[in-house]
């Protein structure tokens, strides 16, 4: 890894901590700077503004998450392999619900810059079958509203999620 990329690395690593921590509106650059021990203007030279740094922090700690469940995962259909891959991704949003909350808000209508990652996902779902992507698509919208209702009811956990979620996914079929 160059040393360029070490830098990256742990700038992004010293915000997404900060942002765990303290919030994304009162986690400032300069904070990020300092705790990464580099000058502000080295945060900004390797990314453009905070928010940047908010969706490249998701994203990375989504791609580990991802890599991680995808090791376990024995399903043959979309809807159990969807299921398995929410039972890791439901509760690292809950676990910091607010925080989540926050991160939807922000990058909500900044999507685009996640959709090759969520693309690659959808394909990952439909076990590459062009045809089933439709299909995928109705399951992740299933998926995402699950979890938008949940983290705005905090008597919801993610095992009450699932179980919501398996009971929507009963109604959808592939036809």
């Amino acid at each position: 890894m160059s040393k360029r990329e070490q830098t990256r690395s742990r700038i992004l690593s010293a915000a997404w901590q900060l942002f765990t921590e303290n919030g994304y509106e009162k986690t400032s650059t300069r904070d990020i700077s300092s705790a990464a021990g580099v000058a502000t203007g080295t945060v900004f030279s390797h990314f453009p503004n905070k928010l940047d740094l908010l969706k490249s922090g998701l994203e990375t700690q989504l791609n580990n998450l991802l890599t991680e469940t995808a090791k376990s995962d024995t399903s043959t259909t979309p809807v159990d392999r969807l299921l398995h891959f929410a039972s890791a991704l439901y509760p690292f949003y809950l676990s910091q619900r607010e925080f989540s909350k926050v991160l939807f808000k922000e990058i909500l209508w900044q999507s685009q810059s996640l959709d090759p990652q969520l693309n690659a996902f959808k394909h990952q779902l439909a076990f590459g079958d062009e045809q089933k992507l439709a299909y995928v698509d109705i399951l992740m919208d299933v998926y995402f509203m699950t979890l938008l209702a949940g983290l705005n009811d905090d008597a919801q956990n993610d095992v009450s999620l699932i179980e919501k979620l398996e009971e929507k996914l009963k109604f959808i079929s592939v036809k």
